[in-house]
């Protein structure tokens, strides 16, 4: 896969969890069914995303590192 791809994905997902918070808060706030559900799930992907792109983005800044001190 390409980072392109890769990143457009990783937006995707993020922007998917975070609905998922909204949506959760707006459901519990209007006490309607699956609000606990929706929050907690947007809450869970968004920190398990968040780790993964915080890693991605670790090997990038590691990556321009070494190509700044090869130089």
């Amino acid at each position: 896969m390409s980072e392109s791809n890769l990143n457009n994905l990783m937006n995707f997902l993020l922007t998917l969890s975070a609905m998922a918070i909204l949506i959760g808060a707006l459901f519990k706030v209007q006490h309607w069914p699956y609000g606990d559900t929706l929050l907690w799930s947007g809450f869970v992907s968004q920190s398990i995303l968040g780790s993964i792109e915080i890693s991605r983005l670790k090997k990038i800044i590691k990556k321009l590192d070494d190509r700044k001190f090869a130089e």
